[in-house]
């Protein structure tokens, strides 16, 4: 009797820790969902160096740019960035580290893996007028839509400080 009654025990306790969420799926969405970030990630990279950014390919209509350059105003909008883009093109040239580790980032409020991506590189600036360089360490990190198109980005580093440098 002892014996049917643990193994009873055992049955139910066994069958009562079973969830209805199929928590494997839900690691491997999310895994992928990271992995196509990623991409999109390395590809806008990309096109920034090669300066043929499509700004539509990329960037949500509301997307957000926070920077920490000196005297930074606050966020900028996606027209703000073209903006800029478009006046640092023609003097400098940019190169990535070959070598990005792309790190999933997390939901702020619930601390779970979110697709987000966040990662150091080293971003190297040349003055084509003069042909300084300088290498900025930075941070980035991006947030995505479910289309997969950047609702935020932000990135860290002295990147007032590099291009004063190149002036000089």
């Amino acid at each position: 009797m002892m014996k049917n009654f643990f193994l009873l025990t055992i049955f139910a306790l066994f069958f009562s820790c079973k969830s209805g969420t199929n928590v494997h799926s839900d690691i491997t969405d999310e895994n992928q969902k990271f992995l196509d970030n990623c991409e999109t990630v390395q590809a806008y990279l990309d096109d920034f160096v090669d300066e043929s950014v499509d700004y539509k390919k990329y960037f949500n209509d509301t997307c957000k740019i926070r920077n920490t350059s000196f005297n930074s105003d606050g966020s900028m909008t996606v027209d703000d960035r073209i903006s800029r883009h478009k006046k640092l093109w023609p003097k400098y040239d940019f190169l990535i580290s070959d070598s990005i580790n792309f790190l999933p980032g997390v939901n702020a409020e619930t601390k779970q893996v979110d697709g987000s991506v966040r990662f150091y590189f080293n971003w190297t600036i040349i003055n084509s007028e003069n042909e300084k360089s300088v290498t900025v360490p930075l941070y980035m990190s991006f947030d995505f839509d479910k289309n997969g198109k950047f609702i935020f980005q932000q990135h860290f580093g002295d990147i007032s400080a590099a291009f004063l440098s190149l002036e000089e």
